[in-house]
């Protein structure tokens, strides 16, 4: 994780871990009856990519239509390496889960870096990510800086043109893409996500929550034998 980052007490740990078994996205694994479970017929009918709305303060939320809890949220840094690991891995079980109706994943794109360049590189970055207007599109384009995720302390990294350049490759109309990046109105977007993020503890990139609850992220997600419980749904 980048930056300094608490764990919870052992005891609340375990206490979140079984919670999570049994919802199918637990700290430390994913439920191996879950990990078996054949997608339903509407999970087979929709992709990831339709049930992605694009919220006001610049969060991401992934759900099926109806569910409204349990929540994880994810605070990620297009520039830490940690993350695009965590993306790779159970970010992707987290996905799966959200097609099953299971969770709501919440996305907290943010800059956790304070120092040069990476601050530089990964406001531009975040930045790119709020001219995303297409749900449809975001998480292409997710994906797509973390695949092109530069070193860590590179100068320059996710230069602007590297920016539209991935833009386009998505599918992204990109006429005015460059102007929203280096906008002050998009610049003041990022940082006041960043501020909000660091106002509600987050200390280093990824956290992740269940309900609001610190859990840890670092174990791969799979391998428990709790039955989950029923998502919340309205």
């Amino acid at each position: 994780m980048n930056t300094v980052d608490v764990p919870p007490s052992r005891s609340r740990a375990r206490r979140y871990a079984a919670m999570i078994a049994a919802l199918a996205v637990i700290a430390v694994s994913l439920a191996a009856n879950l990990s078996r479970q054949e997608p339903t017929a509407a999970a087979r009918a929709d992709t990831i990519e339709r049930l992605v709305t694009l919220r006001p303060d610049g969060s991401v939320m992934l759900a099926r239509p109806g569910v409204v809890r349990p929540v994880l949220e994810v605070y990620e840094d297009f520039q830490c390496p940690v993350c695009q690991e965590f993306e790779r891995g159970n970010g992707k079980v987290a996905r799966e889960a959200v097609l099953r109706g299971e969770i709501v994943l919440l996305i907290h794109p943010m800059t956790i870096f304070s120092e040069s360049p990476m601050h530089e590189n990964s406001h531009r970055a975040l930045s790119a990510s709020l001219c995303v207007t297409d749900p449809a599109k975001w998480l292409a384009y997710h994906d797509a800086l973390y695949a092109g995720q530069p070193e860590e302390t590179q100068v320059g990294g996710f230069a602007v043109p590297e920016l539209v350049a991935l833009a386009e490759k998505t599918g992204i109309p990109t006429g005015d893409f460059a102007d929203c990046i280096t906008s002050d109105e998009t610049s003041d977007k990022a940082d006041e996500m960043s501020r909000t993020a660091l106002m509600k503890a987050v200390q280093g990139t990824p956290t992740v929550r269940i309900d609001g609850q610190d859990i840890d992220w670092s174990a791969p997600w799979g391998g428990a034998e709790t039955e989950p419980e029923q998502a919340t749904t309205v």
